[in-house]
């Protein structure tokens, strides 16, 4: 049977769970994304259908309900594309339901010409890709209390 195993890399994340606990650990990627354009993106996993993300702290694997996760933290070296800086920049200010409020900058660049920090908010999309400092922060659309411009 180990020759049907689906080879994986992983990729070293700190998550915020609803009831406020925080864990640093890993979870698994394909080595193709979506755009078969090297290896797949955390963002691609939490806006993907699955609804639980497999992820190991220690030498424990558990699955986490993504319904209950706030963010998720990705170091941006690992992560960062140019491609997510092209679009009018925002500096946001962000209330999540669970932590302190969190300086952050967007890129909009939507089709149409939106633009607006509003049409960015609106996407349908379970988590939302945000910039800060060194990191890469996806947080939960709908963990999100309000947001200041």
């Amino acid at each position: 049977m180990d020759d049907q195993r689906i080879s994986v890399a992983t990729r070293n994340i700190k998550l915020t769970l609803s009831n406020g606990m925080q864990l640093s650990g890993e979870t698994f990627l394909q080595l193709h994304g979506e755009h078969l354009t090297g290896l797949q993106r955390v963002g691609e996993i939490l806006n993907g259908d699955d609804n639980f993300l497999p992820f190991r702290h220690g030498d424990t694997v558990e699955l986490v309900n993504l319904d209950q996760v706030v963010s998720v933290e990705v170091a941006a070296e690992e992560e960062f594309d140019p491609l997510l800086a092209l679009g009018e920049e925002h500096q946001i200010n962000v209330e999540p339901v669970v932590g302190a409020t969190i300086d952050v900058r967007i890129f909009v660049n939507l089709p149409g010409g939106r633009n607006r920090v509003k049409d960015f908010l609106n996407q349908q999309k379970r988590f939302l890709l945000l910039l800060q400092d060194d990191r890469i922060l996806y947080l939960a659309q709908n963990k999100i209390l309000r947001i200041q411009d």
